[in-house]
């Protein structure tokens, strides 16, 4: 009984798809009049990364200040605050809490120099993402 059930199933199912598959056709033809008269779009993709993240523009990124940097880690480097203030994204902060206070403290302690001794030009630092800024 069981062979027999599995049988006309296997029957219903192709009978099914054969008559399925004569619905569906593709004219290329028309597929490729409608991709010449088509306009290129990945010109315009470069700059949507601009558009993704607005506030991390070149002019917005130029206006750090050093020593609101060194102030910011001083007293809340173990939250990355400093990062975030230079253009990290916010998952550095969750970063520097899962490594309780980047590596207890020493990540903080050392991006706290680096910002002292280079605070002449920090735009190697401003916008990097990476956990250890230097």
């Amino acid at each position: 009984m069981k062979k027999i059930i599995l049988l006309s199933l296997v029957c219903f199912m192709l009978v099914s798809y054969q008559s399925k598959a004569s619905i569906y056709e593709v004219d290329d033809a028309a597929i490729e009049t409608l991709f010449e008269g088509s306009e290129t779009v990945l010109s315009g993709i470069s700059n949507a990364t601009n558009l993704l993240l607005p506030m991390k523009t070149d002019a917005v990124m130029a206006e750090k200040n050093v020593w609101i940097a060194v102030v910011l880690d001083f007293f809340l480097g173990g939250l990355a605050i400093h990062r975030v203030y230079l253009g990290g994204t916010p998952v550095l902060i969750l970063g520097y809490l899962i490594t309780f206070g980047g590596i207890f403290g020493l990540v903080p302690l050392i991006d706290f120099v680096v910002l002292i001794v280079e605070s002449g030009d920090i735009s190697k630092y401003v916008g990097s993402n990476k956990f250890f800024m230097w």
